[in-house]
């Protein structure tokens, strides 16, 4: 996932930009539990003042895959996916949504 971070303060600062995963609709439909939001990546950053950065995280297939208990193997969770990006899991940031096929 790539975005652009700014820092909008007068004094350099670190941020800590976190990629969240939301579930997916076909493990849902299976029955394998997962959490409203996984903590998918993230990238620390150090800013200048008023500097500008683009950045990307790379979400992993692994990272939208869930335990199924039943079959004893990680499964990827296809389908419409809502990925987040913000400085916590509770900081609405931004949101865009990706359709993930199989592997």
């Amino acid at each position: 996932m790539t975005f652009t971070v700014r820092n909008t303060g007068r004094r350099a600062g670190i941020e800590v930009a976190q990629v969240y995963a939301g579930p997916s609709p076909d493990l849902t439909a299976l029955g394998v539990d997962q959490p409203r939001a996984a903590l998918a990546g993230y990238r620390r950053l150090e800013l200048a003042a008023g500097e500008r950065r683009r950045v990307t995280v790379a979400v992993t297939a692994r990272t939208l895959s869930s335990w199924d208990t039943a079959r004893h193997d990680w499964i990827l969770g296809t389908g419409r996916r809502t990925l987040r990006v913000g400085a916590s899991s509770g900081d609405p940031g931004l949101t865009a949504d990706v359709e993930v096929g199989p592997s």
